[in-house]
């Protein structure tokens, strides 16, 4: 053979091998028909079929989401199982307890019905799903089986929907060719979520390479582009922290509670790459644009941390606690928050850790968030995260912030990187810095109460008791030091958004 054609013949081959290979990557594990019907909206029927199964296993069990996020009993709503061989020949099947089932043998196709009625619980309407006369939340880590993988390999489908007359349909998951509108090809089942229903407004905000499809339903008193751009606004400030996109495509769902709520009650879920809120409004449009731009200063630092980082275990503490202090720190930002209401919602939090009569780690707490610890992990997370911040600054000379440490945690954990346990990685990272050390082991290992009138006097701010309550302020007079320190925390922020927007 001459070495042209052998080259000719290498180059197929590793052609095949690469084809192959990228089949192998992208190719779907399960295929699933989602059928609606309008007499019975809330009853989904929902047919199954196992494509790979070499890439599943033990295929004889059946079984589903028991709890997730503090909403308990989701097996229940599981009936009518059907399972058959590759043959659609009928399988036998015990069931153990409600929503698990054990077959005979392995089986091929799967078909059932889940009772998909809106929660009672307000809580649960951004975390699980449901359906409503006009509209829905499918969640499909709670809604498919849950199979295992070889090598914990994520779940990849090909996903089809049959809706009533009229209803539409809005994943951030990929379209299956142009001509499916509602068939979608599923990266990974469990963060995939849907968003079913009519008479919904939306539009496609695009920041950098990325797309954001944010769909508003309901009458608000605010307007849709007043929403639209609170959302361009906070996502491109994140964007510039953290210099890289995580997401081409991502989703924001900004929906009212199917039943009345009362004034400023909101729940909030960042799933993958969609953000489900449903809130009720305040007594005034101001109140409901600014608590608006609370949820999305949080729920977008979501798509980052913990969603785009390779972590694993419960490490609630600082995917919740040091996003609720960015979200903070964002809105001084962007002039959105008084310097003032910035230290009002610290004071609140060393209010509420005060109180705690047996206090844990923030590490223990994680642990049992949804078990009575998720204030803790909120309040005493936040005050963690600020002496973080104010360690940082102080030892930097105002040089180095919070965002620095986010950006060495994004950069080092971030998909596709290895997957490492959250709470040793996060540490390890903090550790690097000496000032950091005393904050980890008191109040992120240890559970002792928070000392921080040594951090506050070197920033220029006082404490005080008043009424059983927790006062912060600035001081009178700041010596040149503890201006320019406050200035890193947005005390002048406002002075410096008036003067260049002149």
């Amino acid at each position: 053979m001459s070495k042209e054609n052998r080259l000719i013949s290498f180059t197929a081959l590793v052609f095949v091998l690469i084809t192959q290979f990228s089949y192998a990557l992208s190719a779907q594990i399960i295929e699933a028909k989602i059928k609606i019907e309008s007499k019975t909206p809330t009853v989904i029927e929902i047919q199954g079929v196992n494509l790979d199964a070499d890439s599943l296993q033990n295929v004889k069990n059946f079984s589903f989401t028991q709890s997730y996020a503090g909403v308990e009993n989701l097996g229940e709503r599981v009936s009518d199982v059907d399972l058959s061989d590759e043959n659609k020949r009928k399988i036998e099947y015990k069931k153990l307890i409600a929503g698990e089932f054990l077959a005979e043998k392995p089986f091929v196709f799967w078909n059932y019905k889940v009772k998909a009625d809106v929660p009672t619980n307000y809580a649960a309407m951004s975390r699980v799903s449901w359906i409503s006369a006009e509209q829905g939340i499918l969640m499909f880590g709670d809604l498919l089986p849950q199979f295992n993988t070889k090598n914990n390999a994520k779940i990849r489908a090909k996903i089809s929907f049959e809706l009533p007359k009229g209803w539409k349909i809005a994943s951030s998951e990929k379209k299956s060719g142009e001509n499916t509108e509602n068939t979608f090809e599923v990266s990974d089942v469990e963060k995939a979520v849907f968003y079913i229903g009519k008479n919904w407004r939306e539009r496609e905000i695009s920041v950098g390479n990325s797309k954001i499809n944010f769909i508003i339903s309901g009458e608000r008193q605010f307007s849709d582009a007043e929403a639209f751009q609170m959302a361009d606004e906070i996502f491109g400030f994140y964007l510039k922290m953290f210099g890289a996109i995580p997401n081409q495509k991502a989703q924001i769902f900004l929906g009212k509670f199917p039943a009345e709520a009362t004034f400023g009650r909101w729940e909030a879920e960042t799933r993958g790459a969609s953000i489900t809120i449903f809130s009720a409004e305040m007594p005034f449009k101001t109140q409901s644009l600014q608590r608006l731009h609370e949820q999305l200063r949080h729920e977008i630092f979501h798509l980052w941390m913990p969603n785009n980082l390779n972590l694993s275990g419960n490490y609630d503490w600082f995917y919740e606690g040091f996003a609720l202090y960015q979200a903070l720190k964002t809105g001084v930002a962007v002039n959105r928050l008084r310097f003032e209401d910035f230290l009002d919602t610290l004071a609140r939090a060393h209010g509420i850790d005060s109180l705690q009569s047996q206090k844990v780690s923030l590490i223990e707490a994680s642990k049992n968030r949804w078990n009575g610890a998720n204030t803790q992990i909120y309040a005493r997370g936040m005050l963690a995260a600020f002496l973080c911040d104010v360690a940082v600054l102080r030892a930097s000379k105002g040089k180095n912030s919070i965002a620095d440490i986010f950006q060495q945690i994004y950069r080092t954990h971030r998909q596709p990187n290895p997957q490492r346990e959250g709470n040793s990685a996060i540490t390890d990272i903090l550790q690097t810095r000496e000032e950091l050390r005393p904050i980890i082991e008191k109040y992120i290992k240890g559970a002792e109460n928070i000392a921080w009138q040594t951090d506050l006097e070197w920033f220029g701010i006082e404490s005080a008791e008043e009424n059983f309550q927790t006062k912060l302020k600035v001081k009178a007079k700041l010596n040149n030091r503890q201006k320019d320190l406050l200035d890193k925390l947005g005390y002048n922020n406002w002075r410096k958004l008036s003067e260049s927007s002149r």
